[in-house]
């Protein structure tokens, strides 16, 4: 298939798609070497770090229930983030088949699906983190919450599941019109 024309639309998505894939690194760093080094600290009973925790909360929460749940929370946004630089590397990879002139590809099908389960993982991942969330609220002196479900999410996957399906087809398509001629 021949080279596209260049497209500005095409080449500021792959900038920022490629800016979005940095930044997904750096959150997962982040979370996982904060959930090692918070995990650290709580497992060597650091005296600052339980004295500071203990002075915010409330009067008859446990200590060890809310580290144990900001534990569990750093390592599934970690987790979440590990998700999504997986669904941008997949998204990257379309756009660069899309430059090429070949966005009908079986491979990109194939994509669209695996960015689908992704989207569906990490919205059953926000689930746990924002149950987590908002306990930790109620536990902690002056904090907040707003855990709410994201229909936009589970909308998301649909749409590429269905996107799958088209590019699958027209794939398909392609390859039965090239065969006839």
């Amino acid at each position: 298939m021949p080279h596209a024309k260049p497209d500005a639309l095409l080449g500021f998505a792959k900038a920022f798609v490629s800016f979005l894939i940095v930044l997904a690194w750096i959150v997962l760093a982040v979370m996982a070497l904060t959930t090692v080094a918070l995990g650290g600290a709580w497992a060597v009973q650091h005296p600052d770090l339980i004295r500071e925790m203990a002075k915010n909360m409330k009067p008859g929460a446990e200590l060890w229930e809310a580290m144990t749940a900001l534990l569990l929370i750093l390592a599934l946004v970690a987790a979440m983030a590990a998700m999504a630089l997986r669904w941008l590397q997949k998204l990257k990879a379309i756009i660069d088949s899309v430059s090429l002139g070949d966005p009908f590809a079986p491979e990109n099908a194939d994509r669209l699906r695996a960015m689908g389960w992704l989207t569906v993982a990490i919205e059953l991942t926000s689930t746990p983190v924002g149950a987590l969330g908002e306990w930790l609220a109620r536990t902690f002196k002056d904090a907040t919450s707003d855990f709410g479900l994201s229909l936009g999410g589970l909308l998301l996957a649909m749409v590429l599941f269905i996107l799958a399906r088209v590019f699958r087809e027209g794939a398909a398509m392609r390859a039965d019109l090239e065969g006839t001629v």
